[in-house]
């Protein structure tokens, strides 16, 4: 039975009011914590646009918009490496926006960013040769509506890349959060949910022989695969926010993001699926979880397999991994 997190009210009430009040609560949240609090390091999207920088060089003037740009490390990356695009930014925070013009001015881009919903009308006369949503639309008070709005800023050849979280990666967070929020439900009581978290850290560090035995060869695999990840980013001196399995020794941006966040979801396949066609998009390249993986599918599956589409794949690819990841997605308009 496929799984789904959400702890938005948009989610369970389903009204107008629900909906202001998530978005009311995101804006608020990143007003006071501006994310991602990553310093004058920029983030890198060539995992989204390597696939498809070859279509774009053959285009006049590419129009660029990052969409949840928070701090701008995703805009201002982008704007830097491509300084011949247009790129603009939108988001709900100002001090978010605040940081991304000092960010952008320290890095010598020229973006163009507008304080505003997603939801809503975009603020810019053009339709965009690329849209992201880099960690966003699983915090949007109603991401079906917010990629139906997306759809209608995008050129018809133009491209949404997205990143969701993925339930099977983020399950433990989740698991934390509810955990805090049992001894303290005051999401904005940052400071007392943080002794809550750090008290639970000490006491699991304490458990580490217990740990030890219950760990799995998967959860060693997984281990490992994301030191050497983590390493690889900072030797190429490329940024990304911290993850939730990382030992927070005080309140920061990221820490309140993962443990405090009023309106996030968590997804698997089917509803992704779900999300994805019922926007009127298609995927066109899966990079990250649910991507086809050979080496899971046993021979005997094999002919079999050939017959699937590409949903049920990734969903074996999903089932059969070890661990789990965030999704990550190329899709363009489904005609």
């Amino acid at each position: 039975m496929a799984s789904f997190y959400s702890n938005s009210r948009t989610d369970v009430v389903g009204s107008k009011s629900a909906r202001t009040a998530d978005e009311n609560a995101v804006r608020g949240m990143y007003e006071d914590a501006p994310y991602p609090d990553l310093g004058s390091d920029l983030k890198d999207l060539g995992l989204y646009l390597n696939p498809i920088l070859a279509d774009l060089a053959v285009r006049d003037k590419i129009k660029f918009l990052d969409v949840g740009c928070g701090t701008g490390h995703v805009l201002v990356g982008v704007a830097k490496s491509h300084p011949d695009w247009d790129c603009c930014g939108i988001d709900l925070s100002k001090a978010s926006l605040d940081v991304a013009a000092k960010l952008s001015k320290r890095h010598g881009t020229d973006v163009t960013i507008e304080r505003g919903s997603y939801l809503d009308p975009l603020p810019f006369d053009n339709d965009f040769d690329v849209i992201s949503a880099m960690g966003t639309i699983h915090h949007c008070a109603d991401p079906l509506a917010a990629m139906i709005n997306l759809k209608k800023h995008l050129r018809d050849d133009g491209y949404l890349l997205l990143h969701l979280y993925g339930l099977r990666c983020d399950r433990e967070k989740f698991d934390i959060k509810e955990a805090l929020s049992i001894l303290e439900p005051e999401l904005k009581a940052h400071q007392r949910r943080f002794s809550f978290y750090s008290a639970l850290m000490d006491h699991t560090r304490r458990r580490w022989a217990k740990r030890l035995v219950l760990t799995t060869p998967g959860d060693a695999i997984g281990a490992v695969r994301a030191a050497w990840r983590n390493f690889k980013r900072r030797r190429h001196n490329v940024s990304w926010s911290p993850s939730f399995r990382e030992r927070y020794d005080r309140v920061s941006a990221p820490w309140i993001d993962h443990f405090c966040h009023p309106c996030e979801r968590a997804y698997e396949v089917p509803q992704v699926q779900k999300l994805v066609e019922k926007s009127g998009f298609k995927v066109v390249r899966m990079l990250a979880q649910g991507r086809e993986n050979m080496k899971l599918i046993p021979r005997e599956w094999q002919g079999r397999y050939a017959e699937l589409d590409d949903w049920d794949k990734w969903r074996l690819a999903e089932l059969l991994a070890v661990g789990g990841g965030s999704f990550a997605m190329i899709l363009q308009k489904d005609d």
